[in-house]
């Protein structure tokens, strides 16, 4: 199902659109300017650009879900159905999105070639550039031209900014007055009131006794490596006089395979087997798939209005959509992946 009408419905309404393991689609705009080799002036402008850096948000699922009338979680799915094919298209050419530009991998960076011809593409705001050497002003108005463009380009004064100022320095004056009439007032009500605060704050910096440690080994400790020691001694001894005896094992040989923890940056990708609009219904969900043995928990940093029951989670994105086969077979066929990108 092709959804990219609705990336420019977006754009148009927001500004942007973010499409979920893929990028943010949004509306770049560039002030004004001269270009002095054709002496015309350009005013401001707007061009769609894309960029892989975003905050996650549901607009576009809950769009395709109203369009489509149908659930979120099915939503969900068009959309990863929609984002798998468009990465393995662009793999081997360039991808058109209508009122939005191309689209184009180079490498592991995707560009876009932004439209100039799109609807969303607010170009010069509805002006138009102008010609300077097409003015063909009098020298009179050439004049009145420049003085009066001298007049708009001079910065002016911030008065309020600067009584602003004046009315910060004067409650700043009366906060600290205030301050130390408070003191003054505390002093003649209670005299004692600052000795007695200074010798509670000198009891406590008062530094205690470092403690020592004694790190000499005590007989029982050399006298147990002793025996680790003396190990063949009484091996033999045992031997000689009829005992089989084993070999003690060497507890240094033993070695533990240490799990590898996902580093804090790594994208997380959470199966999503239930959505709910109530975090009490979600957490019945919870307790009925656990009491089934089912390790399912609410995922509590995914965005959206809907809180999102996780099945499984995987810092691979192979793993997981091997993972979400095999849950959409076993247990919920409308499971889908929630990629969830830690802010920087």
């Amino acid at each position: 199902m092709d959804i990219s009408p609705y990336f420019a419905e977006l754009i148009n309404a927001k500004d942007h659109v973010v499409v979920p393991s893929l990028g943010k689609f949004y509306q770049k705009r560039s002030a004004g300017y001269y270009d002095e080799g054709t002496e015309t002036f350009y005013p401001p402008s707007t061009k769609i650009d894309f960029t892989t850096e975003y905050r996650h948000d549901d607009k576009l699922v809950q769009l395709i879900s109203q369009r489509n009338n149908t659930s979120l979680t099915s939503a969900y799915a068009i959309l990863d159905e929609y984002v798998k094919d468009l990465k393995t298209i662009l793999k081997s050419q360039t991808v058109h999105i209508n009122n939005i530009g191309e689209l184009t991998l180079d490498g592991e960076k995707l560009t876009l070639q932004s439209d100039t011809k799109s609807e969303n593409s607010k170009d010069f705001f509805g002006l138009t550039p102008i010609d300077a050497k097409a003015l063909n002003l009098s020298d009179a108005e050439a004049e009145n031209y420049s003085l009066a463009q001298q007049a708009l380009n001079t910065a002016m004064p911030n008065e309020f900014d600067e009584h602003k100022s004046i009315t910060l320095k004067i409650v700043l004056v009366f906060v600290i007055a205030a301050i130390i009439g408070s003191l003054i007032a505390v002093y003649y009500l209670n005299p004692n009131f600052y000795q007695n605060l200074y010798q509670q704050l000198k009891k406590e910096t008062v530094s205690e006794k470092p403690v020592t440690v004694n790190q000499t080994p005590s007989a029982q400790a050399i006298q147990k490596a002793d025996s680790v020691y003396n190990n063949a001694d009484i091996e033999a001894k045992l031997k000689a006089k009829g005992f089989e005896v084993e070999e003690a094992k060497d507890s240094t040989a033993v070695s533990v395979n240490q799990k590898q923890i996902p580093k804090k940056s790594d994208i997380r990708y959470e199966i999503i087997i239930g959505l709910y609009l109530k975090k009490s219904d979600a957490l019945k969900r919870v307790t009925q798939l656990k009491a089934n043995g089912i390790n399912a928990y609410i995922v509590e940093d995914a965005d959206g209005p809907m809180i999102k029951i996780s099945g499984a989670t995987l810092y691979n994105e192979a793993e997981a959509n091997q993972e979400l086969k095999r849950i959409r077979e076993q247990l919920n066929p409308e499971a889908f992946i929630k990629p969830i990108k830690p802010l920087k």
